[in-house]
């Protein structure tokens, strides 16, 4: 690792514990810089945002449960299948996370911040499975970004419906309007 990349751990790390101790509300940048003594220049060199920083944390941790869901997936032998896997597991996962939220103004933050840095780990999976499916002709998508968008808009409207009534059940329909669009 070079100098830039220990800053960035470093500045991450001091501002998980701060984050986990005080909510996100209440850390500040200033903390952070003083805790590791650092000036607040050479933090914002690294992240523009307070925002952007647990975006750098939960992206980690994103990018893990998307490596484990990746195994998970080995065994089913079509990409039809992994795909609505995927999908069932991204909701587990979500379902998991909504009942740990507490405090409404934390929670928002965090959602909406670590939703993004999910969707972009779980869009690695998507883009592989879809190309996959689409060279074995399992699939028929003439443009794979394009369609990893459109299942992004679907979980995430459904998300929406998720987060407010959590045990509303949406995965069959998502499945089923995600095949109907991808096979062939």
């Amino acid at each position: 690792m070079d100098k830039e990349e220990i800053q960035k751990e470093q500045i991450a790390e001091v501002f998980q514990k701060h984050f986990t101790h005080f909510g996100f509300k209440k850390t500040s940048v200033d903390d952070i810089a003083r805790e590791i003594k650092m000036s607040k220049k050479t933090i914002y060199k690294h992240f523009s945002s307070k925002e952007k920083i647990f975006y750098f944390i939960i992206s980690k941790v994103a990018q893990k449960y998307s490596r484990e869901m990746e195994k998970k997936l080995i065994p089913f032998p079509s990409n039809i299948e992994k795909v609505n896997q995927l999908v069932l597991m991204i909701f587990a996962e979500t379902r998991k996370w909504l009942k740990e939220g507490n405090d409404a103004f934390e929670f928002k933050y965090k959602y909406d911040i670590a939703g993004l840095a999910f969707t972009d780990a779980y869009n690695v999976i998507f883009r592989e499975l879809l190309e996959k499916g689409n060279k074995n002709g399992e699939f028929h998508i003439s443009n794979t970004e394009i369609m990893v968008r459109f299942i992004n808009g679907i979980i995430s409207e459904s998300m929406k419906l998720v987060t407010v009534n959590p045990d509303l059940e949406v995965e069959e329909d998502v499945i089923i309007t995600i095949g109907n669009m991808i096979a062939k």
